[in-house]
């Protein structure tokens, strides 16, 4: 009997062994997903790169796009903005991703754009390469969800919060800091859904008796995503330096979003507006 017993016993821990080990979760760093989830294999990918050189657009399509590639993608690359009124290539895109800081854009280039976006077609990107382009076009602030307007203190550390853990792009990834890079503050969308914020907690931001609006206290919607039309819209302001990118949330967060966007036009429109004001 005490032999039968001991081999239950023995069994019983095999078993829990197993379900510890292997069905463990797969750390969250691996940029290989569930079988459920998003995929970039077969996705039509065009990626945009130019405008200032302080955001390393050239570097950014050296360490993006072999990634995006490696995952099965179609990736197309061009460094004029001009391949927007390209009405046939826009039409077969899943995701755009831009990396372009500043410029201008024309008003066919812009439709071109927006149309293919409307369309179901994703828009993607990170720091001023997606959310300090074409300042002087409000309609393509309103389409990303946010318009830079200042980084104060320059190049600082400061933390990442997640706020909202159960989201896909977000899940098993906790609070991290950044180190010596910018922290952007900007004018938001209230439509976006955010998954990540900044605190701006330092004591002093600017030079003394140059700091004209206190901004210490205030938080800031970091990492979100909204709808544009069928598209979907995902934007990281981390980013400024291309080595914000060694550190795996980000890569982790930004490889999500790009699967996340590339699925608009294979999937209804997720309800995702979130307002923070309520009556």
């Amino acid at each position: 009997m005490k032999k039968t017993n001991s081999i239950k016993t023995a069994v019983f821990f095999t078993f829990i062994f197993y379900l510890l080990f292997f069905l463990r979760p797969t750390a969250i760093f691996s940029q290989n997903s569930p079988a459920d989830a998003p995929t970039l294999k077969g996705k039509n990918i065009v990626y945009v790169y130019g405008g200032m050189e302080g955001h390393w657009p050239a570097e950014s399509v050296d360490l993006i796009v072999p990634k995006l590639r490696a995952e099965g993608a179609n990736v197309k690359v061009f460094d004029k903005i001009s391949v927007y009124k390209n009405e046939k290539l826009m039409s077969e895109t899943d995701l755009i991703i831009q990396t372009w800081t500043s410029g201008k854009i024309t008003k066919k280039q812009f439709q071109g754009l927006e149309k293919a976006i409307m369309n179901g077609t994703g828009f993607a990107g990170w720091h001023g390469g997606m959310g300090d382009a074409f300042r002087d076009n409000l309609k393509y602030q309103l389409m990303v969800g946010g318009q830079f307007v200042s980084h104060p203190g320059g190049k600082i550390d400061h933390q990442i919060n997640i706020i909202d853990q159960d989201d896909p792009i977000i899940l098993g990834i906790s609070d991290f800091e950044l180190k010596k890079t910018e922290q952007y503050y900007m004018l938001i969308d209230p439509n976006i859904k955010v998954l990540a914020i900044s605190e701006f907690d330092r004591a002093r931001y600017s030079k003394p008796g140059k700091n004209e609006n206190k901004v210490t206290g205030s938080t800031m919607p970091v990492v979100w995503k909204k709808n544009y039309g069928k598209g979907r819209i995902f934007y990281s302001s981390i980013g400024h330096n291309i080595s914000d990118f060694d550190v795996p949330e980000v890569l982790t967060m930004q490889m999500r979003g790009f699967r996340w966007a590339a699925e608009g036009k294979y999937h209804p429109q997720e309800n995702i507006i979130s307002p923070i004001y309520s009556k």
